[in-house]
């Protein structure tokens, strides 16, 4: 209470009036943003059970290996190309195997059946060792192979027949030191001479192997040669295939290689019974 003018003054504090804040309530729901782009996706797990999944859903091209840092690596397996196949395993044993066919065929044709033979009687002239007889060949035929037997005795004399041309042939006894020529023959004059210095009696008997040359036999005569080389050619092939396969990625050509090897052995030795 203050002096002034008799005035009696009253000051009434009052408290300050309360504030309310209201917010709103949290919204439990939360709006999914989608994520942006090239955002990596990181997987969890166990190292045991993510190496079990993978390899229970493992494709059948797909082989998994384990890396240096113990992660697991897929490596995709080359898949098996059956015409791979046939190019690494047909190619080198169709080579092989069409002249050895076509000789087979031959065979059962009786291509190889043009030998013929004949004898020939050779008779010593008077006074001498020398034995002297006839025999001539047509055209297209030639000497393959002779011997003389000595009649007395039944015994083969070691001479054999060297054809140097066509139609003449010299006939070779080894002396013990080499091969001397002991006789010849002729077709021109179709003249046998043989003479050794020894005297084998009246008469000696010559055999004369001989063959017929026609269109199929050259034929078949050729491919009898050249199928040592298709043999050779379709060895290397294999061989080739098989290393281009395995090494490149083509199982398919590689095992195909491998068979054409394999088959080679068995073919051959059915073909040589088949032609023996």
């Amino acid at each position: 209470m203050s002096d002034d003018g008799g005035v009696a003054k009253i000051e009434i504090n009052a408290p300050p009036k309360s504030i309310e804040i209201q917010s709103s309530p949290v919204v439990e729901d939360l709006t999914a943003t989608p994520n942006p782009q090239n955002q990596g996706i990181t997987l969890t797990g166990g190292i045991g059970q993510t190496q079990s999944n993978l390899m229970a859903t493992q494709p059948q091209n797909v082989k998994f290996v384990m890396g240096p840092n113990g992660q697991m690596i897929a490596i995709e397996k080359p898949p098996f190309v059956w015409k791979h196949f046939f190019i690494g395993g047909g190619i080198p044993f169709a080579i092989f195997f069409v002249p050895l066919l076509i000789l087979m065929i031959g065979t059962g044709l009786g291509y190889d059946d043009n030998d013929e033979w004949t004898y020939v009687s050779l008779y010593k002239d008077e006074n001498s060792t020398a034995y002297t007889g006839q025999f001539t060949l047509g055209e297209d035929s030639f000497v393959d192979y002779c011997s003389i037997r000595d009649t007395q005795n039944y015994e083969y004399l070691d001479v054999y027949c060297d054809r140097y041309d066509d139609y003449k042939v010299n006939i070779l006894m080894y002396n013990g030191t080499g091969d001397e020529i002991v006789g010849h023959w002729n077709n021109e004059n179709g003249t046998v001479y043989f003479d050794t210095g020894t005297d084998y009696g009246e008469e000696l008997e010559l055999m004369m192997e001989f063959y017929t040359e026609d269109g199929s036999y050259d034929f078949f005569m050729l491919i009898g040669d050249l199928a040592g080389l298709t043999c050779f050619l379709g060895l290397i092939l294999s061989i080739v295939f098989l290393v281009i396969g395995f090494s490149q990625g083509k199982p398919g050509m590689g095992w195909g290689g491998v068979t054409a090897l394999v088959s080679f052995p068995v073919v051959s030795f059915i073909s040589l019974i088949i032609m023996w």
